[in-house]
């Protein structure tokens, strides 16, 4: 028999699908799907230790510390769960280091790259996926930008923002002036707005190289040209079917950013499909896992090698 591998996880279980999902409340995942992971891991055999909190860990050197427990003696560390995404952020620091001596589901080089707009759209760019076209500028810069606004609009984004919070669209170039001249900062970070129709808007559910499903947010998440969730509660959606053309963009991605957890939202323009956010937390709903039929523990875990009972 082969020796058993050591799995670590943060998988908080969301109790209230109400509530906020924010740094002081992380869960993200259902607890009925939180349940199912957790006998799949119990049939499994495999040793594994919950609750591993690492936005509480300490960092001595190359290790790392949850009290006595040094979480890097593991084989696996699988989370999913709210933390801060800032450039300074401590707990990217944590997994930066756990990840030294542990193969970390999500990576900290994927969260690190996919929680920044501007990061994660530049590499795509240069691998031929269609986002948004996009451009970073700064005080000195910005007139160069003047004469793009003659045939279109743009889309000022903070680069690490979430749930549709603070886009503004800008429609003139003086518009985009005097924004900056109100609130001076070292760039800007724009994208091209294209217009679409929030009926063809597409999200996508990715677990470990897997589309489980598309989905359309209900008119409840749409304000205006966007999905909007001022509340920070996700979920209200109808199930879509994935197209094939919505399918090879998206696993190109997973492929490109080397993600295993992830989801996408896309709209359909003249010129296609464009994916206009990758999000590090996918919606991975309950409903449509029950009306599916989806193996969702035996997905979740496919990264982590010995997990099926037949090979424990």
């Amino acid at each position: 028999m082969l020796e058993k591998i050591k799995v670590g996880l943060w998988i908080p279980p969301r109790k209230d699908i109400n509530k906020t999902i924010d740094v002081d409340n992380p869960a993200g995942i259902d607890v009925k799907i939180h349940e199912s992971l957790m006998k799949y891991l119990d049939d499994s055999g495999v040793e594994y230790f919950e609750d591993l909190d690492f936005r509480n860990a300490i960092i001595k050197n190359d290790q790392v510390y949850l009290g006595s427990f040094c979480m890097s003696d593991l084989d696996y560390f699988v989370w999913m769960g709210d933390i801060d995404r800032s450039l300074d952020s401590y707990h990217l620091e944590v997994l930066r280091v756990l990840e030294m001596n542990v193969e970390v589901h999500n990576s900290f080089t994927f969260y690190r790259e996919a929680t920044d707009k501007f990061s994660a759209f530049s590499i795509l760019h240069n691998h031929g996926v269609p986002v948004s076209e996009l451009y970073l500028v700064n005080i000195d810069n910005v007139t160069a930008m003047e004469h793009l606004f003659d045939n279109n609009s743009f889309l000022l984004k903070p680069r690490r923002s979430s749930w549709g919070l603070g886009i503004v669209k800008i429609d003139a170039f003086e518009q985009l002036r005097d924004i900056i001249e109100y609130h001076p900062k070292q760039y800007y970070y724009l994208e091209k707005f294209y217009p679409n129709d929030l009926a063809d808007w597409t999200g996508v559910t990715v677990i470990n190289g897997t589309i489980l499903y598309g989905f359309r947010k209900k008119s409840s998440k749409i304000s205006g040209w966007k999905v909007y969730d001022r509340n920070k509660t996700g979920g209200e959606v109808d199930y879509v079917e994935v197209n094939k053309e919505i399918e090879a963009i998206t696993l190109k991605i997973g492929e490109v950013l080397n993600a295993n957890f992830y989801g996408l939202d896309l709209i359909k323009t003249a010129e296609g499909y464009k994916v206009v956010d990758i999000n590090c937390h996918p919606g991975i709903y309950h409903d449509l896992i029950e009306e599916l039929n989806l193996p969702i523990a035996e997905l979740f875990f496919k990264g982590v090698p010995l997990l099926e009972p037949s090979l424990v």
